[in-house]
């Protein structure tokens, strides 16, 4: 399974949000868990078809050697985050990562705490990158008796 062609639907990733949290379930066990986050219930074979299709990208492993099976994440939830925001900045922001930065910024109710987070993330990938564009330092040679 290629990252990029890893293509995940919103209702499958209303199912995957669900597993992530449970750690596994069965199909029973997502859709009470989908109807009490109160968004719209969907059918019993609603939720087993989205979760079948989910194992047959890889996405989800099953335990077929008990009924009712069981269905694991088979893929980290970051994996697949990393994935969505990448789709989201090529598509959305013409891959300008501080275009979509600058929107969050704007857009979004971010505490002072995010903020701090996000200065602190800045510092650290400057510090990262300076120290990696700098050449090594120069080191006197020892002179070999």
């Amino acid at each position: 399974m290629s990252e990029s062609g890893l293509h995940i639907t919103a209702a499958e990733l209303r199912v995957m949000n669900v597993l992530w949290r449970l750690d596994a379930g069965a199909v029973r066990d997502v859709q009470t868990a989908l109807a009490e986050e109160g968004a719209e219930p969907l059918a019993y074979t609603t939720v087993m078809t989205l979760m079948n299709q989910l194992a047959a990208k890889g996405v989800l492993a099953v335990d077929r050697s008990r009924q009712p099976f069981i269905y694991r994440p088979a893929v980290a939830r970051e994996k697949i985050q990393r994935q969505r925001l990448m789709q989201l900045l090529t598509t959305l922001f013409d891959g300008q990562a501080g275009e979509l930065v600058m929107r969050l910024v704007e857009e979004s109710s971010l505490s002072p705490a995010d903020f701090r987070r996000i200065e602190q993330k800045i510092a650290d990938r400057e510090r990262s990158e300076s120290s990696a564009a700098s050449p090594p330092s120069a080191r006197p040679r020892r002179k070999k008796p």
